[in-house]
């Protein structure tokens, strides 16, 4: 999948590199009322804290996709710490309001660094962990080195060694013209609704969708510098140490997902032969927003058998 989508990428970057500027970092501020940073060396690390309501249940850790941030499991985590769930929604490396990359700081994996936020805030074994499309990857790498009770990947998607994507990420001008890319394309309206469309499959839905939390962190300086950064040191998706995982897992695919492919789902079906499996009917591949209240009922109903 991500090879796919840096390809998209690339193809846009070719139709904009006459107009590439150099970006400086931002300082981050507090973007949400509910928002943290943990540090752990030369990273921050953005999460934000849905705190339960009523009788304690648990704490989930949400791990965002591709190009998405802690914003897209905001209706999930709502749903869930109503249902006595305390839901903490971290961003990933050069995602969201997160630490950008560059070559020159000292380099961690995306999964170690979740496991330390975990364990900074609560001891291993209480976790459960929730991927979506990346995240769902990250996450299946995690629980293959922390002790959590239960799994829930949601249109989960393997990540691949990048083989000689690795080494064009590396060219230096790569970073500015990503960076170009998000900064701008990203403020095109047009592009951007079509974008949620194929996403969601919910004509309705993004009409009133709130770009805005999308776009704003992707427009972040250094974010295009980032990710080819992390291009060249991610760790592939572990699908034949997953077969090792004990804990019970939830799969979550959908009927109208445009990213993730047959053969994708299968090899995550086939890394959790004993996963409970549920499909969201009609849904897109951001079914964890616009299908939240379903989709925290499925939820639920896991993790409380």
């Amino acid at each position: 999948m991500t090879k796919k989508l840096l390809s998209v990428i690339l193809c846009f970057v070719m139709l904009f590199a006459s107009a590439i500027p150099v970006f400086a970092a931002d300082e981050q501020t507090l973007p949400y009322e509910n928002s943290r940073f943990f540090t752990y060396g030369d990273y921050e690390l953005h999460y934000r804290v849905v705190e339960h309501e009523g009788m304690y249940k648990g704490r989930i850790m949400f791990i965002h996709g591709f190009g998405q941030s802690s914003f897209s499991w905001e209706n999930m985590a709502d749903e869930m710490s109503e249902k006595g769930y305390d839901c903490y929604c971290v961003d990933l490396p050069n995602f969201g309001y997160s630490t950008r990359e560059t070559a020159d700081m000292e380099l961690f994996d995306r999964e170690f660094l979740v496991e330390k936020l975990m364990i900074s805030i609560a001891p291993e074994h209480t976790w459960t962990l929730a991927g979506h499309s990346m995240g769902g990857a990250v996450a299946i790498n995690v629980a293959q080195s922390v002790d959590v009770q239960k799994l829930m990947l949601f249109c989960a998607a393997p990540v691949a060694d990048m083989g000689d994507m690795s080494a064009m990420t590396s060219m230096p001008f790569m970073g500015k013209m990503v960076n170009f890319v998000f900064k701008y394309l990203t403020k095109i309206d047009l592009i951007m609704r079509l974008v949620v469309l194929m996403a969601t499959a919910n004509f309705e839905y993004t009409k009133n969708y709130n770009l805005e939390g999308v776009t704003a962190p992707l427009q972040l300086d250094g974010t295009g510098d980032g990710l080819c950064v992390l291009m060249q040191h991610q760790r592939p998706t572990d699908l034949e140490g997953a077969k090792s995982i004990d804990c019970p897992v939830l799969i979550v695919n959908a009927e109208k997902d445009m990213i993730i492919s047959d053969s994708m789902k299968q090899q995550i079906s086939d890394a959790f032969p004993n996963a409970e499996h549920y499909l969201v009917e009609g849904g897109g591949h951001i079914c964890i927003e616009d299908r939240a209240e379903e989709l925290a009922g499925v939820a639920y109903d896991f993790l409380n058998k």
